[in-house]
């Protein structure tokens, strides 16, 4: 039996702490090397279809492997107009195990592995997070940032200034955090302890003479070689972490641009994420060194969270089975 899940059911079982949980641990094993996980391929589609990607990685420790379609235009401010699911399948048997609805567990595990890396990375009082761009990315950034630091205020910053106040109300609503409108991405970086980008930005969405000292970048929203959010000065002044280095530097158009044009060379780029959390690099060193993560985002991530989301549903007895023999 194959178990369907909807999006609803995805979102009634899968929670931001859980979630980091696994991912953390899937980072580990990921550096561990008992993880199998190609970069994700795609093409590109007639008319308005957009693009069409696939990403596959298997997790024999989670007992599961699979794989994750994107369909549509990635970063739409509609994302009803993107799709995305996941196809689970047993890594004992290579029996389908669920077929799920996954754009909100896109959403999730993406601000999951920002909060992994805010874990390790991110100065232990961090207490004031700014963030740029308020899209369907922006609200799991705060609510993995809430989770794993304690923070108290929250400044936002998008061009979509309509949006931006209704974004402010609803985490101001849902995660219980003081939160406001900044008028710049001057404002919105000053002063913060972490700072996260979630933008289709095609240009850098702030400036390094604005960072403080200390501060920790989630730089997530840059996730196709057309895209920039971080500028080669902030790059220059921060510990990079990349979450798998091969995507990185096919998919990220700040980081391609910052390498091509001499501004960055790969020395500098000092860890992946799952080295630090499996002890083969140190994360932070000092309170005022600045911390960069860099994602694109992948499919262990995906993987690790589908297989929490399948145990839950079939522990609370959500989704529909099916029979497809």
């Amino acid at each position: 039996m194959v178990l369907i899940l909807s999006e609803k059911e995805v979102a009634s079982v899968l929670t931001m702490s859980e979630a980091i949980d696994v991912i953390e641990e899937a980072f580990r094993q990921h550096s561990l090397g008992s993880t199998a996980m190609p970069s994700r391929i795609g093409l590109s589609l007639p008319s308005e279809a957009g693009s069409f990607r696939v990403m596959v990685a298997s997790l024999p420790e989670a007992g599961a492997f699979g794989l994750k379609t994107l369909s549509g235009i990635p970063g739409r401010r509609d994302p009803s107009q993107t799709y995305f699911l996941v196809l689970l399948f047993d890594s004992r048997t290579g029996a389908l195990l669920s077929v799920m609805a996954a754009g909100y567990l896109t959403a999730i595990r993406t601000g999951a592995a920002s909060g992994v890396a805010t874990k390790y990375l991110a100065r232990k009082e961090a207490r004031i997070l700014g963030i740029i761009g308020a899209g369907i990315q922006a609200k799991t950034q705060v609510w993995a940032a809430k989770t794993v630091r304690p923070i108290q205020q929250v400044k936002v910053f998008d061009v979509d200034r309509a949006r931006c106040s209704s974004f402010v109300d609803e985490i101001r609503r849902e995660l219980g955090v003081e939160a406001r409108a900044a008028q710049t991405p001057q404002e919105t970086v000053e002063g913060s302890d972490i700072v996260a980008a979630a933008t289709t930005s095609q240009e850098p969405v702030f400036r390094a003479e604005w960072l403080p000292a200390g501060v920790h970048i989630n730089a997530v929203g840059a996730n196709s070689p057309n895209k920039r959010e971080v500028d080669p000065a902030t790059f220059r002044k921060a510990k990079i972490v990349l979450d798998f280095q091969e995507q990185v530097l096919q998919e990220a158009g700040d980081v391609i641009s910052a390498l091509s044009s001499g501004a960055l060379s790969r020395a500098d780029l000092y860890a992946e994420l799952g080295e630090i959390v499996a002890g083969k690099k140190k994360g932070r060193t000092d309170d005022a060194e600045i911390t960069l993560f860099k994602s694109v985002g992948v499919a262990i991530e995906d993987v690790a969270t589908a297989a929490l989301v399948y145990r839950r549903a079939k522990e609370r007895g959500i989704g529909t089975s099916v029979e497809l023999a």
